[in-house]
């Protein structure tokens, strides 16, 4: 019966995604986009220029989702360890600073692309993933406001 409540155990569970999803995190930023881009740089040499700016891009854009889910990682650590609010505020604090590094970099892509877009499809789908990136961010913020109450509370105390 043990077994069995370790397996549906949700903080289990989700250390097991976000390893999977780290794993494949990597194989796109070190090997998927530089392949990519080398690829378009061949097959549309007008573009080629593109390759080491859209690489660089596509590096710290991949590396702060990592740092988001190492940090998602390690507050669901804390969590269940309780090993104390401050920990956990350092980890939150790494989220909010790369979503807001992600936030930033969609919005000026979508200006860019609202400013020689033609069609409205694909600003519709950069502004939706954007409002997700700020509900996420927005998530973040909420929960770093609920820790520093708590420590207020527990240094009154």
């Amino acid at each position: 019966m043990n077994r069995v409540n370790t397996l549906f155990n949700p903080a289990a569970l989700l250390k097991i995604v976000l390893y999977i999803f780290l794993l494949l995190l990597l194989m796109l930023q070190f090997l998927s986009f530089p392949g990519q881009f080398r690829y378009m740089a061949e097959q549309e040499p007008e573009h080629a220029h593109l390759r080491w700016p859209l690489t660089a891009l596509s590096f710290l854009m991949i590396l702060a989702v990592e740092i988001i889910v190492i940090s998602v990682w390690k507050i669901v650590d804390a969590l269940e360890k309780e090993k104390g609010r401050v920990h956990e505020l350092k980890f939150v604090n790494y989220a909010i600073a790369a979503l807001s590094f992600i936030w930033v970099v969609i919005a000026c892509g979508l200006v860019l692309l609202l400013l020689n877009a033609d069609d409205p499809g694909l600003p519709v789908v950069v502004t939706v993933i954007e409002t997700a990136v700020t509900a996420v961010g927005l998530l973040f913020l909420f929960y770093r406001r609920l820790l520093k109450r708590t420590l207020n509370r527990a240094s009154n105390n």
